[in-house]
């Protein structure tokens, strides 16, 4: 199920240049949050 997943996800992104960007986009948030999360809890 997970290489079926990445592989339909690898074909999302191939497809459309701006999907790639906003997922980078994403994974920069999710790791800015999870950085932010992590200090203001130690």
């Amino acid at each position: 199920m997970k290489t079926s997943f990445a592989s339909i996800a690898g074909s999302v992104l191939a497809q459309s240049a701006w999907k790639r960007v906003l997922f980078s986009l994403a994974v920069l948030i999710l790791l800015w949050l999870a950085i932010g999360w992590s200090v203001a809890i130690p």
